[in-house]
């Protein structure tokens, strides 16, 4: 299979490692808008450098590519690649509105491509662990508390943008909006309060946010996002109840990789664990099976549009000071 990575700025340059590591695929071309990126990044991997999207579908021919631009060129970038038959891999958020979201999964479906979203939490070891434990003797979910504060602040001018980036809740915490509807289903509504704590100099734009879900089987979930850590105080949380017992998930910002659970029929006891693996190797994975085998990815664009989804619901409550429902959202 034939790869190849646009945007090699940022997650760019984790996805062209994980590329040039597989050995299921091999990576021929990458392109940027920077020239010295893109020969930079060339040189070093002794690959095709391209300036142009479309010079590198064209002329590389690659099976498939890995989206890691801004959210804003998404839409372009993916249904240029569909039309020529390459599978696409776009990084979170899938774009920075929902009716952007719906035409990149209408664009691949059309034409037969796999689509998958770069939500790699879902192949997070000790994520994977909890949503099996939820299917098995925990159950399921009913009350979530979820930390994701992010241990720094974005120079980067299109990551605040609105119609861009969105800030930290669509550009960061869309991790969480998704991680917790693969554990705990669709989200009916929420109901946030925002502002531009930290970042002042970026109002209205809001950089934090507490936010609670309500979701269709009735579970609730609160979450704190956005950028107003540090790097010294780097971690992320998640305390599950279910009926049966409780579970946690505590580690490194983007690394929470110990899990402890237990059972309420045995209320002193807990089972420790230690899981730890690549979750971008396994995503990449994932999209060569799916590729090969013809099935919808885990993080497909429904996924991916339900987290864009929740969080401009969202950065919406917290201008309205009331609920808004996933419904209004995905209305567009």
């Amino acid at each position: 299979m034939r790869v190849a990575v646009v945007g090699l700025a940022g997650v760019g340059r984790v996805h062209v490692d994980r590329w040039s590591r597989s050995d299921k695929a091999n990576l021929v071309a990458v392109c940027d808008i920077q020239p010295e990126i893109a020969q930079d990044t060339a040189d070093r991997m002794g690959v095709a450098s391209y300036l142009s999207v479309h010079n590198l579908l064209d002329s590389a021919r690659p099976d498939a590519i890995s989206v890691c631009t801004p959210p804003k060129s998404h839409l372009p970038i993916a249904s240029a690649a569909a039309r020529r038959g390459v599978h696409v891999l776009v990084e979170k958020p899938m774009a920075s509105s929902v009716a952007d979201c719906r035409a990149i999964i209408d664009a691949c479906a059309e034409n037969g491509v796999t689509l998958l979203v770069g939500h790699k939490k879902r192949f997070v070891p000790t994520i994977v662990r909890l949503k099996s434990l939820t299917e098995g003797e925990l159950g399921r979910i009913r009350f979530m508390l979820h930390r994701y504060p992010h241990p720094w602040l974005s120079d980067k001018d299109w990551f605040w943008q609105e119609d861009d980036g969105g800030g930290p809740i669509l550009e960061n915490a869309v991790h969480a909006a998704d991680t917790l509807g693969f554990l705990m289903g669709d989200v009916e509504r929420v109901f946030a309060e925002g502002d531009s704590f930290f970042a002042e100099s970026r109002a209205p734009q809001i950089n934090c946010a507490a936010w609670t879900l309500r979701f269709a089987d009735g579970g609730i979930a609160t979450v704190g996002s956005g950028m107003v850590s540090m790097p010294a105080f780097s971690f992320e949380d998640f305390y599950a109840a279910t009926d049966a017992g409780i579970a946690e998930i505590s580690g490194s910002f983007d690394n929470p990789n110990r899990l402890r659970w237990g059972m309420r029929s045995a209320p002193s006891n807990a089972t420790d664990e230690v899981l730890d693996a690549d979750p971008f190797a396994l995503e990449i994975d994932h999209f060569i099976e799916s590729i090969r085998s013809k099935t919808t990815p885990i993080a497909d664009g429904v996924a991916g549009m339900k987290a864009v989804a929740i969080c401009r619901a969202v950065k919406l409550s917290a201008v309205r000071r009331e609920p808004v429902t996933i419904a209004e959202m995905l209305a567009v």
